[in-house]
């Protein structure tokens, strides 16, 4: 099925930047029995049992992604969209070619759907924040759920694809979190670089210029360039947006190679469906087996035909040996046809002259010794 091209999602959705209310039929998709207990509390807890992400710094290796892995990857993230402020950022990145990835907001999929449907066309990997952008840690199991839920499946209804990586809003995050997220089929993902762009917006001492000042001072640091990087900035300011321009030749001109995060971390099934990051169908496995048989077939005929190419060959070899033999018997005649004629030729020239001579000597008995002299005037040859 084709990416929809839907203005507004239809049906009845959730009120828009509010914790939406709890689902039934999405709370029995998880087993609560396998969540861990980490306490519903905004607040850091006194001990880091439960893997406090924004409290300690704590990420689990076999859940969490933190970084791209190689060196000179750089998988540049864009939170709080889709918004009126996403499509100047579009534009910007179609010129360069780039493709980065969108975290996005449930509610703000259902307002904007169409500008979520030109991330996708273009190419940029989509992951999910939740349906109210507000913290997680401080909500309950069926209440992280619905807000996950939802956003699942606004972004399911404006652009037919199920997201497979999430971010928690303000990177909080803790093993409760994890555990919902992994029975949904989402994988956590952070950020190593943090612009703190978000800021900007509600605190009147920040400094834009710190912006692209942090990426300047990041890609000449040595002693965090022995991996690739995440980092963190939004699309969902005008002031954080306009930046997002600025900081793409400082990564380029330090030859880092801006991705997608799936394309970074080696995730070639970027959605839970089978389609590509533009949302484009894989090749069918049908599809693949019957160009293999193709391609069997077709390096079967090359032999065959190099087989009757190589009876051809030597047929033809053979009649033009043939015709060859056949051919050199005219020659030969024609040859002894050629000596016959010459010699011919020398006999009668011969016997011309012999006779030539016996009349010049008649001639001079004749007519005197100067005879020739006399008669140059008569003779044409």
């Amino acid at each position: 099925m084709p990416i929809s091209v839907l203005s507004v999602l239809s049906e009845n959705w959730p009120v828009i930047d509010l914790p939406p209310p709890i689902n039934e039929t999405y709370t029995a998709l998880v087993d609560l029995t396998k969540v861990s207990p980490a306490p519903v509390s905004a607040s850091c807890p006194t001990d880091d049992s439960y893997c406090r992400s924004d409290c300690s710094g704590c990420v689990r290796s076999n859940t969490d992604i933190v970084k791209c892995p190689n060196i000179l990857d750089w998988g540049l993230t864009l939170d709080g969209g889709p918004g009126p402020y996403t499509s100047t950022v579009l534009d910007f990145l179609d010129t360069q070619n780039i493709k980065v990835t969108f975290f996005v907001v449930g509610s703000r999929v259902y307002q904007y759907p169409e500008i979520l449907q030109r991330i996708v066309k273009s190419g940029h990997g989509i992951g999910i924040l939740n349906w109210s952008n507000s913290s997680l840690v401080n909500q309950t199991n069926e209440q992280v759920i619905s807000e996950l839920k939802w956003t699942m499946d606004a972004v399911k209804a404006a652009v037919n694809i199920t997201p497979k990586l999430m971010r928690p809003p303000f990177v909080q995050l803790d093993d409760r979190i994890r555990n919902i997220s992994t029975q949904l089929g989402l994988k956590p993902v952070f950020r190593d670089l943090d612009t703190y762009d978000w800021f900007s917006d509600s605190d009147p001492t920040f400094d834009l210029s710190w912006i692209v000042n942090n990426f300047t001072q990041w890609v000449a640091d040595p002693t965090i360039n022995s991996t690739g990087h995440i980092s963190l900035q939004h699309d969902s300011y005008n002031q954080t947006a306009a930046r997002i321009p600025l900081v793409i030749p400082i990564l380029k001109n330090a030859n880092y190679n801006i991705k997608p995060i799936s394309v970074c971390t080696g995730d070639n099934h970027p959605y839970v469906e089978d389609v590509n990051l533009d949302g484009t169908p894989f090749a069918t496995a049908t599809n693949s087996s019957d160009n293999s048989n193709n391609s069997n077939d077709s390096s079967n005929t090359p032999s065959t035909t190099s087989s009757s190419n190589a009876d051809s060959t030597n047929k033809s070899i053979s009649k033009n040996s043939n015709n060859s033999n056949s051919n050199k018997t005219p020659l030969y005649v024609g040859i002894t046809i050629a000596v016959i004629v010459i010699g011919l030729i020398l006999i009668i020239g011969l016997i011309t002259c012999y006779k030539r001579r016996r009349s010049r000597h008649a001639s001079i008995a004749v007519f005197g010794p100067n005879v020739e002299e006399r008669f140059a005037k008569y003779q044409r040859f």
